[in-house]
């Protein structure tokens, strides 16, 4: 294969990657002006979003353009501080805290599917948040005796917009709160047990 052909399969396969489907028209052009071809795909990419260059990059086309061997200084930079912001996100969601109104339930809802996909049961050291990820654990302290249980989140709720937490049954007697039904609680995520 000669070093012009080489060069148009290169063309024709940025052409496929940018999005243009007319090749077997663009071919004869391309032969004559290849440097034109190339010359606009550059302008078009270097005029793109950010978001569009990301999604142009290849990953496994070793082609020799102007275009596939641009600086990648930037999209290190994003990939930076996309890892910077998931560590904050992590960080925050683990030291977590949160004082409001807990309620229980439990016979009602014994035996069905909770939003993780376990089956409740009232018996299990269980609770629902609204927001805190699935299967992570918090513990709960009722302010008015200072008891505490470890819970896992398994389920979404509560759905009344006056309380934060709804604990399975067993998670309210253990802190006092099945007699009264609800209670004043702090919530703080547990770290090291997901």
């Amino acid at each position: 294969m000669s070093k012009r052909q080489s060069n148009l399969a290169n063309v024709a396969t940025l052409l496929c990657f940018c999005g243009v489907t007319a090749l077997s028209s663009t071919t004869q052009a391309a032969t004559s002006n290849l440097d034109h071809v190339l010359n606009e795909l550059t302008r078009q990419h270097n005029n793109a979003s950010d978001l569009v260059k990301s999604a142009r990059q290849p990953r496994n086309l070793a082609l020799e353009s102007q275009l596939i061997s641009q600086d990648t200084s930037q999209a290190s930079k994003d990939a930076d501080v996309l890892e910077r912001l998931s560590a904050v996100a992590s960080n925050t969601v683990n030291r977590f805290s949160q004082t409001g109104v807990a309620s229980w339930y439990g016979r009602q809802f014994q035996g069905r599917k909770t939003a993780s996909g376990d089956t409740f049961d009232s018996n299990s050291l269980t609770a629902a948040h609204r927001s805190l990820p699935m299967n992570c654990y918090i513990k709960v302290t009722n302010k008015s005796n200072g008891k505490s249980v470890v819970v896992k989140v398994n389920d979404r709720g509560p759905f009344s917009s006056h309380r934060v937490l709804d604990l399975s049954y067993a998670a309210a007697k253990q802190i006092g709160l099945a007699s009264t039904g609800t209670g004043n609680v702090v919530i703080e995520r547990v770290s090291g047990l997901n």
